[in-house]
């Protein structure tokens, strides 16, 4: 399944609530739940805020660890700051659940 973040969010160039995350989490985890895979699109994002990546990539590691979403996420059109951010809330995220 492939989510369309700005579709999803409001379509805005910048995303930065919990509550946008919380729709892109609710998202991913009925489609990961089937055990499909989920491919996030940034078409058309600038940037994200940490609370918003938090909602569903720090959640989850911290409540079923990295291994339930490595291999089964894919990013497509991310921008470096997006990426950065990611990797960020990611690292935080493995060190708050170990």
């Amino acid at each position: 399944m492939v989510i369309n973040i700005k579709k999803e969010t409001g379509g805005f160039e910048f995303v930065g609530s919990r509550g946008a995350g919380e729709i892109v989490r609710k998202l991913m985890k009925k489609e990961l739940d089937k055990g499909n895979s989920v491919t996030l699109d940034f078409v058309g994002i600038e940037q994200v805020t940490q609370s918003f990546i938090d909602e569903f990539f720090g959640i989850f590691i911290r409540a079923f660890g990295i291994e339930y979403i490595r291999g089964k996420v894919r990013l497509v059109n991310e921008t470096q700051g997006i990426k950065d951010t990611i990797n960020f809330v990611i690292k935080y995220s493995k060190e708050r659940s170990a």
